[in-house]
């Protein structure tokens, strides 16, 4: 019985160690959308594979698509990314940025070689709010977000 026990504690530990950097951001899959007197923004993510999440997100003033981004988060061995491509831009190299801290209600990814932002986070607020902020090498942009009914 000792040595099942030994075996499991073993087993469980590996389990934990192996996990997927990207099942830390599982609450950020669906829908999320901020309304304000601008306009509409709205974020989308959904589970591509075990190691892909697929994003995009669009600012909509009246019935006109003004800004629109593809946005994927991307497990690459033992390091996740956020990978970012604006549409909208001639240019269709995505942009970097790596996932250096987290926690249980916070992501954080940077790329000190960007322009701007250098720095995306994501708060999860509670399971139906989140709160978005771009940062570093402009003035900082927050984005407080509900989950769509």
């Amino acid at each position: 019985m000792k040595k099942l026990f030994i075996t499991t504690a073993i087993f469980s530990m590996f389990l934990i160690s192996c996990k997927n950097e990207i099942d830390k951001a599982d609450w950020l899959i669906g829908n999320w959308e901020h309304i304000s007197e601008e306009g509409k923004f709205t974020e989308k993510w959904k589970v591509k594979d075990s190691k892909t999440l697929l994003g995009n997100s669009y600012f909509v003033i009246g019935n006109d698509t003004v800004f629109a981004e593809e946005t994927n988060l991307v497990q690459r061995e033992k390091n996740l990314f956020l990978i970012v491509k604006i549409i909208t831009e001639s240019s269709d190299i995505p942009t970097e940025f790596k996932l250096t801290s987290s926690s249980e209600n916070q992501l954080v990814f940077e790329n000190s070689k960007n322009d701007f932002p250098k720095k995306i986070t994501y708060n999860r607020i509670h399971k139906d709010s989140i709160f978005a902020e771009i940062s570093g090498g402009g003035n900082p942009q927050g984005f407080p977000m509900k989950r769509e009914k």
